[in-house]
C-alpha cells in the first residue's frame, strides 16, 4: 500500500510550530537553533507519539478493533498518548507496564502514571522479564472473551507507526522553505526507533537535505540501535513503495548521554532541562528530550555543530515527566547533591 493511501485517524493538531530559539542560539554562541514543537500535537499533553497513533489507530479502526493492547515503562509517554487516543476514539485500552515488582503502583500517583489512571486504562505492572508474556496473555484473554484486540508494540515502532514521522519530515521541509532556512541537522531522542526511522526515511524520500541525529535514551550499543532503526526503515520502504537508497551512514546514533540507563538522572540531562527553561521558557522532560538536548549542547561545545550550521531540535513532548523527577531537579537547581539517579519505579531500582 502506498504511503498516501494509508488509513489514518486524525488525532494530532498539525502542522506543529517551527520556532527559532534566539536566546539559546546566543547562549551557545554556535549554530542557529530552531525547535519543532511536537510537544504541541494536542493529544493529552502532546508529544511525538500522536503522529504514530494516527496511522496505528487508523489501522485498528479499519480492522474493527474494540480493545488496544500495548505497553512500555511505568511512566511511559507512549502509554499516555495511546490511552488518550483510545479514549478519543471510543476504544478500551489495556496497558502492560514494566516496573520494579509485580503490581507496583507507587506511593502516590504522579506524572504519566496518574494520567493513565485518569483516562481509565486497564493497567498491569510486571517485571521486564514477564513483559511480553503478559502482553500475549492479555491478547489471548480478550479474544476468549469475544473482543477484537489490536496489539501495538512499544512506542508504535513498526513501519506503520514510522509513517507518522515520514509525514512529519515532509511537513518540516515545507516549513523550512517558508522560513527561508535549510537545516543541516535535526537532533532528537531515539528509543524504540520508530521516530528516527520515519525521519530518516522522510529525509531520504523527500530529499530534505538534513542529517538526522538520534540521541539514544536507553543504554544500548550504537550499532544495535542503528540496526533497529534500519529494520523499520527497510520495512517502511517496502510497504509504502518508496524509492530511495539507504546506507549505514544515514543512521546516526549517539549513546553517550543516557546517564547509565533508561530514565536514569544525570547532571547533563538536568542541565539540558534548565538551560532550555531559562533561555526560552520551554519545558522538556528529563528522560527523552533532555537526553537529546544534552547531546545537542555537547556537540556544540565540541565544535561538531558550528556557526555555519542550522540545527532543528525535535521536541517530542513528555514534560509531565518533570514532576516525578522533582527531587533531583530541585537538588540540581539549588546546587545540592542528587538524592538519586535511578528512579524508584525503574526495574533497576532494586
Amino acid at each position: 500500500m502506498k504511503f498516501s493511501s494509508l488509513p489514518r485517524a486524525r488525532l494530532a493538531s498539525l502542522p506543529t510550530p517551527l520556532q527559532f530559539l534566539p536566546n539559546l542560539t546566543k547562549r551557545l554562541g554556535g549554530p542557529r537553533i530552531w525547535v519543532k514543537r511536537d510537544d504541541l500535537t494536542g493529544l493529552a499533553f502532546g508529544g511525538n507519539k500522536a503522529r504514530k497513533l494516527e496511522y496505528l489507530m487508523g489501522d485498528a479502526i479499519e480492522k474493527k478493533a474494540d480493545y488496544i493492547v500495548t505497553g512500555a515503562g511505568f511512566h511511559s509517554n507512549w502509554c499516555t498518548q495511546a490511552a488518550a487516543a483510545a479514549a478519543k476514539l471510543g476504544l478500551k485500552i489495556r496497558l502492560i507496564k514494566s516496573g520494579p515488582s509485580e503490581g507496583y503502583d507507587g506511593e502516590t500517583w504522579d506524572g504519566n502514571h496518574l494520567l493513565h489512571r485518569l483516562m481509565g486504562a486497564e493497567i498491569q505492572v510486571v517485571k521486564p522479564e514477564g513483559f511480553m508474556a503478559a502482553m500475549e496473555a492479555s491478547m489471548s484473554e480478550l479474544k476468549e472473551k469475544g473482543h477484537n484486540p489490536y496489539y501495538m508494540p512499544v512506542g508504535g515502532s513498526i513501519a506503520l507507526g514510522a509513517a507518522g514521522y515520514i509525514n512529519a519530515m515532509l511537513e518540516l521541509t515545507y516549513q523550512q522553505a517558508d522560513q527561508g532556512v535549510q537545516f543541516d541537522y535535526l537532533v532528537h531522542a531515539t528509543g524504540s526507533g520508530g521516530t528516527q526511522a520515519g525521519l530518516v526515511t522522510g529525509a531520504k524520500a523527500f530529499n530534505a537535505g538534513m542529517k538526522v541525529v538520534g540521541a539514544a535514551v536507553g543504554w544500548t550499543e550504537k550499532e544495535d540501535q542503528a540496526n533497529k532503526v534500519k529494520s523499520i526503515m527497510v520495512d517502511a520502504k517496502k510497504q509504502f513503495e518508496l524509492d530511495f537508497n539507504l546506507s549505514d551512514e544515514d543512521i546516526v546514533v549517539y549513546n553517550e548521554y543516557v546517564g547509565g540507563g533508561y530514565g536514569f538522572m544525570s547532571e547533563q540531562k538536568l542541565e539540558a532541562v534548565k538551560v532550555l527553561a531559562e533561555t526560552e521558557g520551554i519545558m522538556i522532560d528529563p528522560v527523552y528530550t533532555a537526553t537529546a538536548m544534552a547531546c545537542l549542547l555537547d556537540l556544540v561545545r565540541k565544535k561538531k555543530f558550528t556557526k555555519k550550521h542550522n540545527i532543528v531540535f525535535l521536541h517530542t513532548g513528555g514534560a509531565v515527566a518533570l514532576f516525578p523527577y522533582r527531587e533531583p531537579l530541585k537538588a540540581y537547581v539549588t546546587g545540592q547533591k542528587l538524592p538519586w539517579t535511578i528512579p524508584k519505579w525503574s526495574p533497576q531500582s532494586g
